[in-house]
């Protein structure tokens, strides 16, 4: 569809000087793409004025005539075609907004979507931001970071940072002098950042970090007594232990180290096999960290050297004996049969094809192989296994989560594993003791108590809390202003997790300033133009 319009005006006003003028130098022809009309496309074929400007010191002597409302100077569309654009183009990025276009009759492709993202003029502005919220966002984990900067009281974010070093928070604080509080992570490049560039805001330490911090030091309490909880397990047994049998405390039992007698060999499985040997090389790599560290080699040398990360290094040397790794503990389709295989291993069929087809006659379509795998533990006795089998302790995070969790909050069987790491050992029960009352501090909002804890936490004698005490003491300010203002940066991460959206969302391709014209608060071009 073809539109043939032309301007009604018969004079027009200069770019430079602003001067109007009625004489006419020529016509001036344009054609333009416009919204699509009941899915087919338009094209408007304008005819405007060519002018004389007549001010003797205006440089430009012949100028076009303007329509800002219809189109921009030198532009191929209509100015509601590329406000449609953008709006599709901050809402869904170049390839998923392309397609969305498509869906409504505007022709256009990714790259002329993110063009037009990239060409458009910053609308944002901070304005006077009083509450700020500071984090930071990976351009790629672990090699290039940036920060975001929210208002709290707004809830939206106000400008992207191109990295998260101190000076370049201190020079944007400084631009903008109305901040009174400043909530952040406990990085120390951000605090030194808000004392330089705001010195009289008031910095309150994030208490989501502060928590995550515990709850890492609780974590090296469990993986420096990993050789004491590797015993602890759950049963389904709540009665005194027999002869024999494993040291119980209520529901959990600890398996004493070598008071057991040996059992027979069990012939493994290819994937006990193959989990055995991945063990085997685990430790040999656990072995040489250790002495490579003994020969006053760097935490970085012996990540080079072996190619693995500084933390697992770190876990290696803090650990005292070989950190095993919690068994999985995943759910199978033949639970669904178990009492009916114990009940078939108690009378004596120990065949698994045997197994497997008394199995497919009540409805199991797997495999052989996995009954043979699901009977395997059992062929170590000839007795049936007990039909609530013991459990061993899961991951030493997610036991650490718990401990730091309040009672009412754990489902039965995280506070039955709570109770189990408790009794084991004497510094589980101070350190879930302590993890408890951090936690009252914050829901009383009482500082005065945050003392007292730092107190007994010194005395416990346990080293990784030490260190934890001795990381609050240094930022001692912020963590009491955490404790008695309310603002916290749980907005600024819900912030991040959408900026990481919108950066993947444009498959790597987004610059710096293209991101940031995308988180930053869209207003339509609509509202912004003057009629």
């Amino acid at each position: 569809m073809m539109m043939i319009v032309s301007a009604t005006t018969s004079e027009g006003a200069c770019p430079r000087c602003g001067v109007r003028s009625c004489h006419v130098h020529s016509r001036y022809c344009r054609t333009l793409r416009d919204l699509p009309c009941h899915g087919g496309v338009v094209r408007i074929h304008l005819r405007t004025h060519r002018f004389y400007c007549r001010v003797r010191d205006c440089p430009r002597r012949i100028f076009t005539q303007r329509l800002p409302i219809v189109v921009s100077p030198y532009g191929r569309q209509t100015c509601r075609h590329r406000d449609a654009l953008l709006a599709i183009g901050y809402a869904l990025g170049g390839e998923a907004g392309c397609r969305l276009a498509e869906q409504l009759g505007i022709h256009s492709s990714a790259d002329t979507i993110l063009r037009a993202l990239s060409q458009a003029a910053s609308s944002e502005s901070a304005g006077d931001v009083k509450i700020l919220g500071v984090d930071d966002w990976a351009w790629r984990r672990g090699h290039h970071y940036g920060t975001v900067l929210v208002d709290l009281e707004r809830r939206q974010p106000i400008d992207l940072l191109p990295d998260r070093e101190s000076e370049t928070l201190a020079k944007w604080l400084q631009a903008h002098p109305t901040i009174r509080i400043i909530s952040r992570d406990r990085a120390g490049a951000y605090a030194e950042g808000a004392r330089q560039g705001a010195p009289g805001a008031v910095q309150v330490a994030d208490r989501f970090h502060l928590f995550c911090n515990l709850t890492q030091a609780l974590q090296r309490v469990l993986e420096r007594l990993a050789s004491v909880l590797r015993r602890v397990e759950l049963t389904g047994t709540s009665g005194p232990p027999a002869p024999g049998d494993t040291i119980g405390f209520g529901d959990q039992r600890v398996l004493p180290s070598k008071e057991l007698a040996p059992e027979a060999p069990i012939k493994l499985s290819q994937l006990e096999q193959k989990r055995q040997r991945a063990r085997e090389k685990r430790k040999a790599l656990f072995e040489a960290v250790r002495a490579a560290h003994q020969r006053g080699l760097t935490k970085g040398a012996i990540a080079r050297e072996f190619g693995i990360t500084r933390l697992t290094i770190r876990q290696y040397l803090r650990a005292k004996e070989f950190p095993e790794r919690a068994p999985r503990q995943r759910r199978s389709e033949l639970d669904s049969f178990r009492e009916y295989l114990e009940k078939r291993w108690a009378e004596g069929c120990h065949n698994a094809s045997q197994l497997c087809r008394e199995l497919r006659q009540q409805g199991y379509g797997g495999r052989r192989s996995r009954v043979k795998e699901y009977v395997q533990p059992w062929r170590a006795g000839s007795s049936p296994p007990s039909s609530k089998p013991r459990r061993t302790l899961p991951n030493v995070r997610l036991v650490a989560l718990w401990l730091t969790k309040l009672p009412m909050q754990r489902s039965p069987d995280e506070q039955r594993w709570v109770e189990a790491v408790t009794t084991s050992h004497p510094q589980v029960a101070v350190a879930e003791h302590l993890a408890q009352q951090f936690r009252q501090v914050f829901k009383d909002r009482d500082s005065g108590a945050l003392k007292s804890w730092l107190a007994e936490s010194v005395a416990s004698d346990i080293p990784e809390l030490k260190r934890f005490v001795a990381g609050v003491q240094r930022d001692y300010e912020a963590v009491v202003a955490a404790v008695e203002q309310h603002w916290s940066n749980g907005q600024v991460e819900g912030q991040v997790h959408r900026l990481k959206l919108l950066k993947r969302q444009m498959y790597g391709r987004s610059g710096f300033q293209l991101l940031r014209r995308r988180v930053l608060p869209f207003r339509s071009p609509v509202s912004q133009r003057s009629p």
